[in-house]
């Protein structure tokens, strides 16, 4: 087991989280355009899930969600995990996954299987979400950039 603070926390997220959430997605590159509107409207959604780790009162982690109804007749809603990021200095320390499984946890009262889109060269995203279980489909995406 990791090394951690007995002040770690994780909890459902409140709008007075937002300024930390986004304070961390801009240390690691600005990854979620326009994360403080997507956070409160996650927050705000009853079908949005949203979590954060905290450490001494200060958000150190977030991780986040929501449950869609499956295209093209696939069956039962499906989790997406939309929204994940950890403070530099907490990274490999198994925060992250537990702050995932967390997410899990609480999703798995409307679905149970679940889904996420990653670049290829976002290795450590892949390694991430290997970590809390995850493993590549052959499912295809298609992407349209339509242009008026």
């Amino acid at each position: 087991m990791t090394d951690l603070s007995e002040d770690f926390q994780i909890r459902v997220a409140i709008i007075e989280d937002i300024e930390g959430i986004v304070g961390i997605d801009k240390e690691l590159g600005s990854l979620h355009p326009n994360l403080d509107e997507k956070v409160k409207k996650l927050i705000y959604n009853d079908d949005g899930y949203f979590l954060v780790a905290i450490i001494e009162g200060k958000v150190v982690g977030y991780a986040g969600g929501i449950i869609r109804e499956t295209e093209f007749g696939e069956g039962d809603p499906i989790g997406y995990i939309t929204h994940v990021g950890l403070a530099k200095q907490l990274k490999s320390k198994g925060m992250g996954s537990m702050l995932g499984d967390k997410l899990l946890e609480k999703m798995t009262e409307k679905c149970d299987v679940f889904r996420t889109i990653l670049k290829f060269e976002r290795i450590d995203l892949q390694v991430f979400f290997n970590s809390i279980g995850f493993t590549r489909t052959d499912n295809l995406v298609y992407e349209l950039k339509y242009e008026l």
